[in-house]
């Protein structure tokens, strides 16, 4: 009996030892579970803040770059030839509230759009010229701080001086409303999430608040309270442009909220997003753990109550369950996090594809340009003879006819994405097209001593498309060929009928293109990285036109190829059936 009761005992002992243990380990876990948790989830809002700055300074240095190019290119035009580009850059583009020119004199002459824009407008008769005298002076962009608007609500105004060699012409104004950059890269990040997003600039002035509207305007030091000095910590950190997360009370809605900010540098202004949520998001993420963590105590006091064999069975099996849970949970974590670092790199590509878009058009306009003015100064000589004036006018007609297609080539592609590409189908004969395209490229392959091969079956059914729009697509095609095809190579195009269809191929002896390339040619501004293809310049929206024309006619179109052997463009294009 004695001995039963020593076992009762010493078994009671065990399960209490054991029950003291299990508790002391589930406890210590949840609390590294409820770190890691808490750290993951401050990365993340981390991650969507830099997100939302990184896209805010691309769309604002776009909307810049736009304006300055056209002011340094377009300096030697006369004022209205200027401002007739405005309506082309408002509707073409997006995000500008409006686009005005300012004359030398400081009085506004044209705007567009018409009403948003105060023609007559004297910047010194109204004490408000010190922004446009600086941008004269100082010969560079200038951009204001966010400032109420007449029509209400605040405005960055973007002044860019326009000169033609040392003669001021005046600025061109443009202006983006706050809430145009609010509405596309805020708005968004908190549906149907609880929390909001607020920006500030380096003083301190809220530029938008998700939550408090009325506080749009105002300064938040001036807001704050005396005892809330974590938020005004947090404010004078974003202030100062740093980025990270902290934990302040918010007195609005009398609970601790998690913040992160990141910085916002858009030339000379330094904005900061931030992200506010309430603490309680992380903590119901934890409850879930906490709660199975829980669950998994009672069952185990269970099971030991009933046996120690069972205790150590079902502690085992409880355990690993856990971990696999607890595995699961931080994978699922991580891989959020890798999602948005990848969505942080793409955000950087296209960042840098921006730069070197810019960079590229302004190169290709600057080269035509060149050679006009050159050409021109050469007119100016009074003894030229006439074979010479004839040749520097041919020049001086063909870089305009290449500045005229860059801008085309330019325009093209937003035409095609948004639909507005009108196309006037016809029963067409290849046989015509293709001779008139060979025709235009004709004296270019022959300067370089290119063969020109056509190869047309005589019965070829005529096929269903706009006469317009599809000759381009081969002229493009052809000189494309031309220009990566070395001297005394070989050019040819053929046509077939297939699968009630016709197929057009453009074969050519060149340079090829590598394998990892071939799906990428047709994307926008893409070009096959090598000596050759840089010096042939180019815009890198030829292809990815003749994409988008080809398939608007319920075509298609890619690319087959062997490196240093050349290459091969086919499309296929529907068979007239009427």
């Amino acid at each position: 009996m004695k001995v039963k009761i020593d076992n009762i005992v010493i078994i009671l002992v065990i399960c209490v030892i054991l029950i003291c243990v299990v508790t002391l380990l589930g406890f210590k876990s949840h609390g590294e579970v409820e770190d890691l948790v808490q750290q993951q989830f401050n990365e993340q809002q981390l991650m969507l803040a830099r997100q939302a700055a990184l896209g805010i300074e691309g769309f604002a240095d776009e909307r810049v770059t736009i304006i300055e190019i056209l002011a340094r290119d377009r300096s030697g035009d006369s004022i209205s030839d200027i401002t007739g580009c405005f309506k082309t850059i408002y509707e073409e583009t997006s995000g500008f509230y409006s686009i005005e020119f300012i004359d030398a004199n400081g009085v506004v002459v044209y705007g567009y759009p018409e009403h948003s824009a105060p023609v007559g407008y004297d910047l010194y008769a109204e004490n408000m010229s010190g922004t446009f005298d600086s941008a004269r002076d100082k010969r560079e962009t200038n951009i204001s701080s966010p400032t109420p608007l007449f029509e209400g609500g605040l405005g960055s105004f973007i002044w860019v001086p326009v000169y033609e060699e040392e003669e001021f012409k005046g600025v061109i104004l443009a202006i983006i409303r706050t809430t145009t950059i609010t509405d596309r890269f805020l708005e968004p990040i908190m549906q149907d999430r609880t929390g909001y997003v607020y920006l500030i600039d380096n003083k301190g002035k809220s530029l938008y608040d998700g939550t408090r509207r009325e506080a749009i305007g105002k300064n938040y030091i001036k807001m704050l309270s005396e005892d809330n000095d974590a938020w005004l910590k947090i404010l004078n950190e974003q202030m100062n442009g740093s980025e990270g997360t902290a934990v302040y009370f918010d007195e609005g809605s009398r609970s601790e909220q998690i913040v992160a900010y990141a910085p916002v540098r858009w030339r000379d202004q330094l904005w900061s997003v931030a992200i506010s949520v309430p603490a309680s998001e992380v903590d119901h993420l934890i409850q879930s753990v906490y709660t199975k963590q829980m669950t998994f105590l009672g069952i185990v006091i269970a099971i030991i109550l009933c046996g120690s064999l069972g205790l150590i069975v079902m502690f085992s099996r409880w355990n690993k369950t856990l971990e696999a849970e607890v595995k699961s949970k931080t994978g699922d974590l991580i891989q959020s996090n890798k999602e948005l670092a990848l969505a942080n790199e793409r955000l950087k590509e296209l960042d840098k594809l921006k730069s070197d878009f810019v960079s590229m058009v302004s190169h290709e306009l600057k080269t035509p340009l060149a050679a006009m003015r050159t050409s021109a100064q050469v007119l100016e000589v009074a003894d030229i003879n006439t074979e010479t004036k004839g040749e520097m006018l041919d020049i001086i007609l063909r870089n305009m006819d290449r500045q005229t297609n860059l801008v085309n080539d330019l325009l093209d592609p937003s035409r095609i994405e948004s639909g507005r590409m009108e196309l006037k189908f016809e029963k067409l004969s290849l046989d015509s097209i293709i001779a008139d395209s060979v025709e235009s490229v004709r004296q270019t392959a022959f300067e370089k001593g290119i063969a020109l091969d056509v190869e047309l079956p005589e019965d070829l059914s005529s096929v269903k498309a706009d006469r317009e729009k599809l000759t381009p697509v081969i002229i493009n095609l052809l000189n494309n060929a031309i220009k990566f095809t070395s001297r005394s190579g070989e050019i040819s195009i053929k046509a077939r009928e297939l699968n009630g269809q016709v197929e057009v191929r453009v074969s050519d002896t060149g340079i090829g293109i590598p394998p990892e390339d071939l799906d990428r040619v047709f994307d926008k501004f893409y070009q096959v990285d090598s000596t050759l293809t840089r010096e042939a310049g180019g815009t890198g929206l030829g292809l990815a036109i003749c994409k988008g024309i080809i398939e608007a006619h319920n075509g298609h179109v890619w690319a087959e190829s062997e490196l240093g052997k050349g290459s091969t463009f086919i499309f296929t294009l529907e068979k007239w059936s009427g």
